[in-house]
């Protein structure tokens, strides 16, 4: 590229014109480098062809909202290990349009997606690639969930999101919880405050009507310190999925998505995995004494985490742990192969996530279930 000066930014499709652009072409900037080898480039070697009858491929991916990327506190705090250029909103949505096409993905559960990049963007290209998107924002942020299902594979039956936190003040499925959470005036006000919310669409199969599916789609409360409210949370969450699952339409598998920021041992996951939740557990006092909100919780369902608890999900400066889970109906589903994930050289090629050749701080987890 010695001597060469181009009109706009190389971004990852254009390689071809790259080098194929005349020499009077003049630059409005300077040139950047494109993504070299993508985090992702293996891992579509296992996906390089829609799963067959009987099995459905599952994507979970926290995208990380060009909101959240695109602040100071961002780029020198967080991500200062990542080229600027890289965090920008057009080179990030090339590369993940790039990775999701390639994972000819049956069902994607997206995480922190902006509402104008769900519109404009990721829904327009996965269309092209026979997904149809649902979106559901959080109220107090211009951020929220996305959910894609193969048009060939599934029909949309029906819609059941909500707010965690208006549905617990207003469901009378949650009375129960919400009279518990009211002897805790601190926690509850920080139950209520959160934006949090939930995606349930139920499919049903277009080649056999008798399968349906309840899916669930969540990114649960962030801070290191709030085990208790995503206990709350996810309390809620599983009422919800049991009326939709049990009630409407009765013993219908589920798949769970998300961005739990739960760790395999913290008290959400423990909670999801086993059914309950002691009164005395730890996680009740992770905020201290003064946030002590001690009570027994169960759901129903038999949950198993797909994809297993890998080291990592989410690689940041600062942090790495697992996050994101994919959890299946063991009754109904079991996991057919998972794909593995991107190796830790391919991970720290460039200190952390983000970076040129990873579009967020979150790594996709993809696995291939088949009914039982």
């Amino acid at each position: 590229l010695v001597g060469l000066r181009l009109k706009r930014r190389c971004t990852p499709g254009d390689g071809a014109q790259r080098y194929g652009l005349p020499r009077e072409v003049e630059s409005s900037g300077p040139v950047e480098a494109g993504p070299g080898a993508c985090t992702f480039d293996s891992r579509h070697l296992y996906t390089q062809k829609v799963c067959g009858e009987g099995s459905l491929r599952a994507v979970s991916y926290n995208i990380l909202a060009d909101t959240y990327a695109q602040t100071e506190f961002s780029r020198s705090v967080l991500y200062p290990y990542c080229a600027p250029y890289a965090l920008e909103l057009d080179y990030r949505q090339n590369l993940l349009k790039k990775e999701l096409a390639g994972y000819s993905a049956d069902l994607i559960c997206l995480q922190e997606v902006d509402k104008s990049v769900f519109v404009d963007s990721l829904a327009p290209a996965l269309d092209a690639f026979g997904l149809e998107g649902r979106f559901k924002i959080k109220e107090k942020q211009h951020e929220g969930l996305a959910t894609f299902y193969r048009r060939d594979k599934f029909s949309l039956l029906s819609q059941h999101d909500i707010a965690f936190s208006e549905a617990l003040l207003s469901d009378p499925l949650h009375k129960e919880l919400c009279d518990k959470l009211a002897k805790y005036p601190l926690v509850q006000e920080k139950v209520l405050q959160r934006s949090s919310v939930l995606q349930v669409p139920v499919l049903q199969s277009t080649t056999d009507p008798s399968r349906k599916l309840c899916v669930a789609n969540t990114h649960l409360y962030w801070h290191p310190k709030g085990g208790n409210i995503r206990l709350i949370q996810i309390a809620v969450a599983l009422s919800h999925i049991k009326h939709v699952a049990c009630d409407l339409y009765p013993s219908i598998p589920i798949i769970f998505c998300g961005d739990f920021n739960s760790t395999p041992s913290s008290g959400t996951y423990s909670f999801i995995n086993s059914g309950g939740i002691a009164e005395d557990h730890e996680d009740w006092v992770s905020n201290g004494e003064e946030e002590r909100c001690n009570m027994p919780l169960s759901h129903p369902f038999k949950l198993l985490s797909a994809c297993g608890e890998p080291a990592y999900t989410n690689y940041v400066g600062g942090f790495h742990g697992c996050l994101d889970y994919i959890f299946i109906d063991k009754n109904a589903l079991e996991v057919e192969q998972v794909i593995p994930l991107p190796s830790h050289e391919e991970v720290t090629t460039h200190q952390a996530l983000p970076s040129v050749s990873h579009p967020s701080d979150h790594i996709a987890l993809v696995c291939d279930l088949k009914w039982k």
